[in-house]
C-alpha cells in the first residue's frame, strides 16, 4: 500500500487516494518513526490545508497529541502526571499490559476498532503498584461512550497484572474542557456471578492547550476561518 499508487503530490501538498491509505501510512510512521515525529511544523500546516475535512483533522490531532505527551509527558491538576517514555504499538484489539516494562504508551494501530487512542502504563515493582491511564483524544462535539468500551475489556488488559494494586484513570484530552469526576465501581449480576462493568476510577478532562498551545491555537484559527473540525 505504501507506494506511488496511493500517494501523490499536487500543488506542493501530499495527498492520498483513500482513507485506508492514510491510516496505513500513519500506522507505518507510528511503528517506525521516533516518538516525536508528529511534532514538526508541517503537521500544523496540514491541519490548515485540510480544514474542511473533519476526519483528517481528528486523525492528525490524535497523532500530534500522542507524540507530544510521549516526548514531553503531561502534568495537570494538583498532582497528576504521565511521564515521557517510549511508545509500544500493537495490532490486536487488546494487549495484556506487561509487568516487566517500567513505563510505556501502548498505542493501538487498528484505528476503526480502538476504544482509546493510547494507554499509559507505569509499573512500580518496589511498591507493587501499577497506574493505568487510558487516553482518549477528541475534538469532536459528540462521541460514543469510550470509557465503557475500554473497561468492558478490563480483565484482558490487566491479565498479567493480577498481583499488583492497580490505579485506573480515564483521561480525556479535548478542546476547552477541564475537570475531574470520581466514578464508582459498577457491577452486573450474571448467572455465573458478578461481572465488573468498570472498576472504581477517576475520569479527568484536560484541554488541548494544556498539552500543546500551538495546536489549540491552530484549531481555534481553523474554526474562526470557517473550517469544519469534527
Amino acid at each position: 500500500m505504501l507506494d506511488h499508487r496511493y500517494f501523490y503530490i499536487e500543488n506542493d501538498y501530499g495527498h492520498y487516494t483513500c482513507g485506508l491509505a492514510r491510516q496505513g501510512i500513519f500506522a507505518f510512521l507510528r511503528m517506525h518513526a521516533e516518538e516525536g515525529f508528529f511534532l514538526g511544523s508541517e503537521w500544523y500546516k496540514a491541519l490548515k490545508a485540510f480544514k474542511n475535512n473533519p476526519s483528517v483533522i481528528g486523525f492528525t490531532v490524535e497523532q500530534m497529541v500522542i507524540s507530544r505527551i510521549a516526548s514531553r509527558g503531561l502534568r495537570w491538576g494538583d498532582n497528576n502526571e504521565i511521564r515521557p517514555t517510549k511508545i509500544t504499538t500493537f495490532h490486536a484489539n487488546i494487549i495484556a499490559f506487561s509487568k516487566d516494562v517500567p513505563s510505556t504508551y501502548y498505542v493501538p494501530l487498528k484505528f476503526n476498532l480502538k476504544a482509546v487512542d493510547a494507554i499509559y502504563v507505569e509499573v512500580n515493582e518496589r511498591q507493587n503498584t501499577v497506574t493505568v491511564v487510558a487516553i482518549q483524544i477528541t475534538v469532536a462535539k459528540r462521541h460514543r461512550d469510550y470509557p465503557a468500551d475500554f473497561f468492558a475489556q478490563w480483565e484482558q488488559w490487566t491479565d498479567l497484572l493480577k498481583d499488583f494494586t492497580i490505579t485506573p484513570i480515564f483521561l480525556w484530552i479535548v478542546e476547552g474542557t477541564r475537570g475531574r469526576a470520581d466514578v464508582e465501581e459498577k457491577l452486573r449480576e450474571m448467572r455465573t456471578g458478578q461481572k465488573t462493568l468498570w472498576p472504581k476510577h477517576v475520569t479527568h478532562w484536560v484541554s488541548i492547550d494544556q498539552v500543546d498551545k500551538n495546536l489549540a491555537d491552530t484549531l481555534a484559527q481553523i474554526r474562526a476561518d470557517g473550517g469544519d473540525p469534527p
